[in-house]
């Protein structure tokens, strides 16, 4: 049975540093040494999505570039656990801040851009090889992502991957200072409210690859 629960925006997802350590090791442990730490969203991109009407907080999916490079797709959610994508507000992730010659942010988050089709391939690539009940993405309520906004160092939060002893993934979101270094002592959010259980109604980004055509409305 498909969980009920409500979204409110007021979820509580704190972890202290020394369970974020132990989500990130045991992420490496599970999926190998070498295995991509993480992504980065702009703040100012992140804010756009949870300021929408009707959003109380975001989804994050996870996604397969076309040469296999893990990023996240980004979307606001309301509190039904549905994904605003009527807006085509969806933005997809990059590796690093991008920084300049002089060491600190450029600001150039143009990569964040893409259109709701391109971003349901992303998620299509990494969904099509999971098994009923793997973890397709997870929810962050606005109150604990607008804390991580609001740290004055911060232009950007870092998407970690971690992972559970038992090899569930989670994420560990942490702010990003001018420089490109994580703010580990910083606020720290936070391992989400996963999908599933916590989905909302089927959309192109989370949608099983052999009922994608039927969404033919989307561009």
């Amino acid at each position: 049975m498909r969980n009920s629960k409500k979204f409110t925006g007021k979820e509580n997802h704190a972890i202290t540093v020394a369970e974020a350590v132990v989500f990130i090791r045991d992420y490496k442990n599970n999926y190998g040494q070498d295995a991509q730490a993480g992504c980065f969203f702009d703040k100012r991109v992140v804010k756009s999505l949870i300021d929408q009407p009707g959003a109380v907080g975001m989804r994050y999916y996870y996604g397969y570039s076309s040469s296999g490079e893990e990023q996240l797709v980004l979307v606001g959610a309301d509190a039904a656990r549905n994904d605003l994508i009527d807006s085509q507000l969806v933005k997809a992730s990059i590796s690093n801040p991008p920084l300049g010659t002089d060491g600190n942010y450029t600001g150039d988050v143009s990569d964040h851009q893409i259109t709701l089709s391109k971003a349901g391939l992303l998620t299509e690539r990494y969904q099509k090889s999971l098994q009923v009940g793997d973890i397709k993405g997870g929810f962050f309520g606005k109150e604990a992502i607008q804390r991580l906004l609001d740290h004055a160092p911060s232009i950007g939060i870092r998407f970690f991957f971690g992972a559970k002893k038992d090899g569930t993934r989670v994420m560990v979101l942490m702010c990003v200072d001018n420089k490109g270094q994580d703010l580990f002592y910083g606020p720290l959010a936070e391992i989400s409210y996963l999908c599933p259980p916590h989905c909302g109604e089927f959309n192109v980004l989370n949608i099983h690859s052999s009922q994608r055509a039927k969404l033919s409305h989307l561009k």
